[in-house]
């Protein structure tokens, strides 16, 4: 928080310090949470996000003796959003890139998995050694 409070940017000490798997490569950044989301998580934090105004940073203790230091970047209304509103464009993108991601893969291993030809070596030993064990 003294790092912060001197300038340093959220970005750069999240990425050095955080210990959040999904949210350290992105410099802290965990997207758009729903307030549906937010309802779930424990009050101390949902109060460090609600109840701030955009740009505040909170420290929030986790109660097992850490902290979580959250910066509220804005407050969105809920509702529909268009291609114009930032980000929206971005994350259909991402979603559509996912989704034939996700189908050529299917594809693929499916291909893989009618195209296979398996054959079992030893048994066709043993069958061809009339169920005489072969030598190895």
């Amino acid at each position: 928080m003294e790092k912060l409070k001197g300038g340093a940017s959220f970005r750069e000490l999240a990425t050095s310090y955080s210990e959040d798997p999904g949210s350290t490569q992105r410099g802290g950044d965990m997207g758009l949470i729903p307030i549906s989301q937010l309802q779930q998580a424990p009050p101390p934090l949902r109060n460090a996000v609600l109840n701030k105004g955009a740009g505040t940073v909170n420290v929030v203790s986790a109660g097992n003796g850490g902290f979580t230091i959250v910066l509220v970047v804005s407050h969105e209304v809920a509702g529909q959003r268009d291609l114009s509103t930032p980000g929206v464009k971005d994350q259909i993108t991402a979603t559509l890139k996912s989704r034939k991601e996700g189908l050529l893969r299917a594809a693929y291993l499916t291909s893989l998995r009618s195209d296979a030809t398996i054959v079992n070596h030893l048994a066709r030993r043993v069958v061809q050694a009339k169920g005489a064990a072969p030598s190895i």
